[in-house]
């Protein structure tokens, strides 16, 4: 049985194509596995041992994906169940399929394996209920990836919109003109100079309280109410009282 030598790794590293499925038909063929009988024991340790060789290597710094690293945990998981027994074939552990006291998680799982934890399994794989094929195995990690890729998605888009996503305020805007107007007009019988848009929003400086302030002096403008003077684009805006 062969293993990956210095320039094959090197090559692995520098090529384009390099993803998790290239890393295991790599080992595959390196390893002289069994492409009708996988031995997933075997190749989960090797897979593991070649992140740590790439890890180890200056010139693969940017190589290691988060893809590869998920099918290193999920390679772990197949394992782990395998040995432990617990699911007759790769097809449960796919979702297809259920029997009676077993319970499919569709890889909705955290990936927390510690070494210490899987050195409690037997080191010899128990007996198997059938073999697995190179196929079957690519197939269970390509679905286990998308779907555990639509959880995390979902899961952040569900932080995003808690975190971010601030609650609506309903205002009414008929409310809104009539307690500008009224503010307006006793302004003006107290003082005879002209009112700045500054003045009458006061401390409510947010975007919000601007533009809840500003709608409705547009609003009183169109009503001939009120008449608005800006001397020049972006400058102070000055609010006229009309006689009515």
């Amino acid at each position: 049985m062969g293993s990956i030598s210095q320039e094959q790794l090197h090559s692995i590293i520098f090529s384009k194509e390099t993803g998790w499925q290239e890393l295991i038909y790599e080992l595959v063929r390196t390893e002289q596995l069994d492409p009708w009988d996988i031995d997933i024991v075997l190749l989960t340790k090797k897979y593991l041992e070649m992140i740590e060789r790439l890890e180890s290597l200056e010139e693969s710094a940017f190589f290691i994906s988060s893809k590869v690293l998920l099918a290193a945990a999920i390679l772990l998981r197949i394992k782990s169940e395998f040995l432990l027994n617990s699911i007759p074939s790769i097809k449960e552990l796919l979702g297809e399929k259920k029997t009676e006291g077993t319970t499919s998680q569709a890889f909705a799982f955290d990936f927390d394996y510690e070494k210490e934890e899987l050195e409690i399994l037997p080191r010899t794989p128990l007996e198997r209920k059938r073999k697995i094929t190179l196929q079957e195995l690519m197939e269970a990690l390509e679905k286990a990836m998308k779907t555990e890729q639509r959880r995390i998605k979902k899961k952040v888009v569900k932080t995003y919109d808690f975190e971010f996503i601030l609650p609506k305020k309903r205002i009414s805007i008929k409310k809104k003109i009539s307690d500008i107007y009224k503010k307006i007009k006793e302004f003006f019988l107290r003082n005879k100079r002209k009112l700045t848009f500054t003045e009458l929003v006061g401390n409510g400086n947010s975007r919000e309280e601007k533009i809840a302030c500003f709608i409705p002096l547009l609003h009183l403008d169109a009503q001939k109410k009120i008449y608005l003077r800006q001397e020049k684009p972006f400058s102070e805006i000055e609010i006229w009282l009309r006689e009515t």
